[in-house]
């Protein structure tokens, strides 16, 4: 029995890529340094790697001793280690990762770079530089403090025509009635190629099914068998466990609607998207993974974007060599606040300014996201008023 002799979990501190990055990625209430790697070493002595962004350490002692084969669909054991599983089980039956979940239906997987709200200018540098690391497209967060039409009109701007946006809402459209003239006067915009969660289209699926009417760009929302029932949208963002993701992918075929994985880790996370990718038929549309954020994607050898797409390995396991310097270098002590916790401990002011419509503006001060986040979610202060901005003080 090939069984599993140890799991250790690795808990890391790897700081994000550039300044503008952990400037707005601490302001906001979203992952920040810390990453949990996940080693596992067989009966036979082979050691697979995975990852999560969550701590699965809990799971640990109830597999130790269990058979590898056995524990490799169980979705309870954590995405991290599950991961990690199919690394370590691949490299010692001598198969790529993808082998030991379907057949093989694309060589290439698309996948998409990732940011959070930011000025337009910094939204430019981002882009220009994804392009310089062989991405086609970004999927950028929209926020009702920020003025959604200048951040497009400067991206697209700074990028190649055929460069595809995904703006992402999280909901704060709220209602379809309230994004259908945003989203109309967004459909203008060449780049523009997909709207995620305009509002939770779940809550109201004959409106999700006006609203995808009532625009040119597809609509994804993250999956639900409401919307997929009422065909009220185009896609959806999918994740977790494998076997769940089996289920979704068999759904979503029947009724011939795509998605993309969503999966937030560094290269060792993008590594098992790929081989997920390549097996799962609907994952059609750019994977997200976020691992560029960070300034270290823990692997040896990156994992080259060519066209917007990561060749599939066809290496034993996962395909990748794990930087065993990085790990050393970044690991603390799962007690170590993140730099993105000591800022949020530290004194400082989020500042949106919203314009009134008769050439002054409205000033309004919180003392975080976690204050002005829902405050814009609940339409406590108008949303997507061109003009408006914010300032951290």
């Amino acid at each position: 029995m090939l069984s599993i002799k140890h799991l250790e979990a690795i808990s890391l501190n790897v700081p994000f890529y550039h300044e503008r990055v952990s400037r707005h990625m601490h302001r906001a209430s979203t992952h920040g340094e810390r990453v949990h790697v996940y080693r596992v070493e067989l009966s036979n002595g082979v050691i697979g790697y995975g990852e999560n962004l969550g701590d699965e350490s809990g799971n640990i002692e109830r597999i130790i001793g269990q058979n590898a084969f056995a524990c490799l669909n169980d979705d309870g054991i954590g995405f991290g280690i599950q991961m990690s599983l199919f690394d370590a089980i691949g490299k010692s039956v001598g198969v790529p990762a993808y082998q030991l979940i379907g057949p093989k239906v694309r060589e290439r997987c698309p996948i998409s770079w990732w940011d959070i709200d930011m000025p337009p200018e910094d939204w430019v540098a981002e882009v220009q530089e994804s392009v310089k690391r062989g991405y086609t497209s970004a999927k950028l967060k929209a926020r009702p403090w920020r003025d959604i039409f200048a951040q497009v009109d400067a991206v697209g701007d700074a990028v190649p025509a055929d460069y595809r946006l995904d703006i992402d809402f999280n909901g704060f459209l709220r209602t379809a009635d309230n994004a259908i003239p945003v989203l109309q006067q967004l459909d203008e915009h060449p780049n523009v190629a997909i709207y995620e969660s305009p509002y939770y289209l779940g809550t109201d699926v004959e409106g999700a099914a006006r609203l995808q009417a009532a625009v040119k760009k597809r609509i994804v929302e993250h999956f639900n068998e409401s919307c997929l029932h009422a065909r009220c949208c185009g896609g959806f963002v999918v994740g977790g466990g494998l076997n769940a993701l089996r289920r979704t992918n068999a759904l979503c075929s029947s009724f011939d609607q795509p998605f993309w994985l969503q999966m937030v880790g560094t290269g060792i996370t993008t590594a098992y998207a790929v081989h997920l990718g390549a097996v799962l038929s609907q994952a059609e549309l750019p994977a997200i993974t976020c691992h560029e954020l960070w300034e270290s994607d823990l692997l040896e050898t990156r994992l080259p974007v060519v066209d917007g797409t990561i060749q599939v390995s066809e290496a034993p396991g996962l395909g990748i060599t794990v930087d065993e310097t990085a790990l050393a270098e970044y690991r603390v002590d799962p007690s170590t606040p993140t730099p993105q916790q000591l800022f949020r401990q530290s004194e400082y002011t989020c500042r949106v300014h919203i314009p009134d419509g008769s050439g002054g503006e409205t000033v309004h001060d919180f003392s975080g996201e976690d204050v002005y986040y829902p405050a814009f979610s609940d339409g406590e202060y108008p949303g997507f008023v061109p003009g408006v901005w914010m300032e951290v003080v």
